[in-house]
């Protein structure tokens, strides 16, 4: 007799739902599956219920299990082609009937049901250890969330070194502990955020500095009985939003080789030269002039769209605002992540939406 969980089932629920579909027979409490193997000589019997997951081979001639499936050691042509058979089906009833759960806190499993039932995005596991996964947007496969199993030591020893540096205490009882073992492991939420507001966030006490993440613009949140869920939610929301293309991009100028201030100002609307491919009529273009400005002076929006004036994809914009002198400069949109604008680019909606 095999036990399931301690083989195949660590870091995986079964989905009961599927048991039926598989060819399981509901007896009682209990879901019971039957294949028959080598030409109906052997039946593989796989038993579910609430408190555990058997399998066992038995052998049809006398009605008694095969035990020697299930001894590491034992060898040879005739059992080991039992064993093959016995494998594949295992592996398929893991494959069809179970799904990756290696996160157990009650609030990893609520953030990931949340995320599933308002995004339609499932954990995707892209490491092999199976101790970390992520949710992306299907859109674009940016990440707006991680989940992590992290040694509980490190992460105490890495926030330590850091509040030391700021100067700050904290109440949680991670942190306090009188001792710490390497086999102590704890499940944290990494989540992208506004520069400008992590700032505010980081308390030390729910919300940390991102970890294993840029600590800049990515918090971290314990994930166990003490956490926040409708604040986390809501934080989530945001991360996501980071993700969402908002229609709106920045377009850099260099008034050096292209007087753009007298070109912009005299028509009310005007032809630009080479259009991102996924620009359409209504998005929004804020157009940035470098130095000796360096900051955002026009915000416009597309009127028309794969025109062949300058180049074989031109738009047209319209001028609908002027900002004034230092508003948005390159150090706003530094702080808000989109540093990098030496060619046009679509900017989240977040920072869309402080661009008023």
């Amino acid at each position: 007799m095999r036990d399931l969980y301690k083989v195949y089932l660590k870091s995986r629920s079964i989905d009961e739902e599927k048991l039926t579909k598989f060819g399981f027979k509901k007896d009682k409490e209990k879901y019971i599956y039957k294949k028959e193997i080598k030409d109906g000589e052997f039946v593989v019997i796989i038993e579910v219920d609430k408190k555990k997951a058997i399998s066992k081979v038995i052998d049809n001639f006398d009605e008694s299990e095969y035990a020697l499936v299930d001894v590491e050691e034992s060898s040879g042509q005739f059992v080991g082609s039992i064993k093959e058979k016995y494998e594949e089906v295992l592996e398929k009833f893991v494959e069809k009937c179970t799904y990756l759960d290696n996160f157990k806190s009650q609030s990893a499993k609520k953030i990931i049901s949340y995320v599933k039932e308002k995004y339609k995005d499932e954990l995707e596991f892209l490491w092999d250890d199976y101790d970390g996964a992520v949710f992306r947007n299907k859109d674009n496969k940016k990440w707006y969330g991680v989940i992590m199993k992290v040694r509980e030591k490190s992460f105490v020893t890495s926030t330590l070194k850091r509040m030391k540096t700021d100067g700050v205490i904290s109440n949680h009882p991670i942190l306090n502990k009188k001792e710490y073992s390497d086999d102590d492991y704890m499940e944290v939420l990494d989540l992208h955020i506004d520069k400008e507001k992590s700032k505010k966030l980081i308390d030390y006490e729910t919300i940390f500095p991102g970890y294993h993440m840029n600590k800049d613009s990515w918090i971290t949140i314990i994930l166990d009985k003490n956490t926040k869920l409708k604040e986390t939610y809501k934080l989530l929301d945001d991360s996501y939003l980071m993700t969402v293309k908002s229609g709106a991009y920045i377009v850099p100028s260099n008034i050096n080789m292209f007087d753009v201030i007298s070109y912009v100002e005299s028509n009310k609307r005007f032809v630009w030269y080479k259009q991102p491919k996924e620009m359409k009529v209504g998005d929004l273009v804020f157009i940035y002039v470098g130095a000796p400005y360096s900051q955002i002076l026009y915000k416009c929006v597309v009127t028309k769209v794969n025109m062949q004036v300058y180049s074989n994809r031109d738009m047209e914009l319209e001028l609908i605002k002027k900002y004034k002198n230092n508003e948005y400069t390159y150090n706003f949109l530094k702080e808000h992540g989109c540093s990098f604008i030496r060619t046009p680019r679509s900017i989240p909606e977040s920072v869309a939406k402080l661009l008023k």
